[in-house]
């Protein structure tokens, strides 16, 4: 009965005819999968979260500098993330999908160098569209600014430090790909502790760059290139060291056309999903900056605060879509019907556990930011719906991932696209700017529009034939091998 159960260290392994039972005999706990989910998901979570504290403290250190520094150093962070990062965290979601389902299937067993092929074809499709779409925005990123109203200095300025992080765009693209790969596997400890260890000297590098060196400024993507590129070598060396992974290693170009145009279709609207998510956050950002000085610094403490807990429901998401894939790719349509339930139930838990946190520390929160008694306590009203925010948020991350690791990525991002476009951002003006609420009708709207996708998702998920996908999945990873 243990062979029937998928978790996180057996997805390579027996692969044998005994372990398709039948689906009406399969013994489902949720309980037991809801551990497996939470062990898979915390160093996921970590590695998106360190990736995060890179930049942030790259900031701090280079407002130590000056406010030139430090407002250069931001924007183009921000600029690297709404443009490259999407490029890199949503198109590798293609190998959330394809590598979780080929993992477990048949064909894996018989070549397990799939995984390697689809590997090769996703890091050949993420590399083309950043070259041909990121890089020359980033190129000529200078003069775009400008044109956008910038100061000059500003703008040239940050345009040379957009210049300067092009090859960690490239590299970061590499190293989530490589992330990926090894997470499909029932690696991603060993990805979350290599991740800490290339933070930890990205951050001391940039430090000595920018304070003991004449780089300052430039010393912080020169740094960040150097973060990325330790991150690649660390979990290329892991995949060297590791016999099980070496073996779905794929050494050669022969074939790599095989099915790409399928993964790239996974890898766009990866890319679009996440973009749609990213930017409406932006927009609403926008929005803030229209209204008064307090609302606007309640605005920056919410959004930083924000984008830490984000990663949580990165994580969720990532988790999930493996878990899910895995299940289908197995042939275990049934009981990939029974686990889409473990997601809600851990996002609802970790959601409680950050409400709570988030109430009990609502009315001191600001004095973490600033001394602004004004901001302090902006920030204190507008706190409840962050923190109801989180729940809905973490929920819409493992749905998203259900969706994705059943191959539905295109609905996620239709839903996304829906939601915080149609609903969120649209109640969001209206209640900020013709029922003036200010920040609060901000955060109302796009709770508004955070509820919305999680219907949406959630009717997508209930209307999957589980058993009937579970076959068209094995069926498909049949054909292509």
């Amino acid at each position: 009965m243990d062979e029937s159960i998928v978790d996180e260290r057996s997805l390579l392994l027996s692969r044998t005819p005994s372990a398709s039972t039948k689906e009406e005999d399969v013994a489902f706990n949720i309980l037991h999968d809801l551990g497996g989910l939470t062990r898979q998901t915390i160093p996921i979570c970590l590695s998106f979260a360190l990736q995060n504290a890179v930049q942030a403290i790259s900031a701090l250190i280079a407002g130590s500098v000056g406010s030139f520094e430090l407002e250069v150093t931001s924007f183009g962070f921000m600029f690297f993330s709404c443009t490259g990062t999407m490029i890199g965290i949503g198109g590798a979601t293609a190998l959330d999908t394809l590598c979780a389902q080929v993992s477990t299937s048949h064909s894996a067993a018989d070549n397990p160098k799939i995984l390697g092929l689809l590997l090769q074809q996703c890091l050949l499709v993420l590399l083309g569209i950043f070259g041909l779409l990121i890089a020359p925005i980033w190129v000529f990123s200078g003069h775009i600014f400008i044109a956008l109203g910038q100061q000059q200095d500003f703008a040239f300025a940050t345009g040379k430090f957009m210049l300067f992080m092009l090859p960690a765009g490239i590299l970061q693209v590499v190293g989530e790909c490589l992330k990926k790969f090894l997470q499909v596997q029932g690696e991603s400890n060993i990805v979350g502790l290599s991740t800490a260890v290339a933070s930890t000297v990205g951050v001391l590098v940039t430090f000595v760059l920018v304070r003991w060196t004449k780089l300052r400024l430039w010393g912080v993507p020169c740094a960040f290139c150097i973060y990325q590129l330790l991150t690649v070598v660390a979990l290329l060396c892991v995949i060297a060291r590791k016999p099980a992974i070496r073996r779905t290693w794929y050494g050669s170009i022969f074939g790599i056309q095989k099915g790409i145009s399928r993964l790239a279709f996974y890898a766009v609207t990866g890319i679009l999903t996440i973009a749609t998510e990213w930017w409406s956050f932006e927009i609403l950002a926008m929005m803030a900056a229209r209204l008064d000085p307090s609302s606007i610094g309640a605005q920056s403490i919410l959004m930083s605060s924000d984008l830490l807990f984000t990663t949580v429901s990165l994580g969720i998401s990532v988790a999930s879509s493996h878990r899910i894939g895995g299940l289908l790719g197995a042939g275990k349509g049934l009981e990939a019907r029974k686990a889409i339930a473990t997601p809600y139930l851990l996002s609802f838990v970790i959601g409680g556990i950050e409400f709570f946190v988030i109430m009990l520390s609502r009315n001191g929160y600001g004095r973490l930011f600033t001394s602004d008694e004004g901001v302090i306590e902006k920030t204190a009203q507008v706190l409840p719906l962050m923190a109801g925010f989180q729940v809905l948020d973490l929920s819409n991350g493992g749905a998203s991932g259900i969706l994705r690791g059943a191959g539905k990525n295109h609905l996620s991002g239709v839903c996304n696209f829906l939601a915080y476009y149609g609903v969120g951002l649209t109640t969001a003006w209206f209640l900020c700017f013709q029922k003036h609420y200010g920040v609060f009708g901000l955060w109302a709207g796009i709770i508004t529009g955070s509820g919305a996708l999680l219907v949406l998702q959630s009717c997508c998920i209930l209307s999957i034939r589980w058993r009937k996908l579970a076959k068209d999945v094995s069926r498909l990873h049949a054909t292509s091998d």
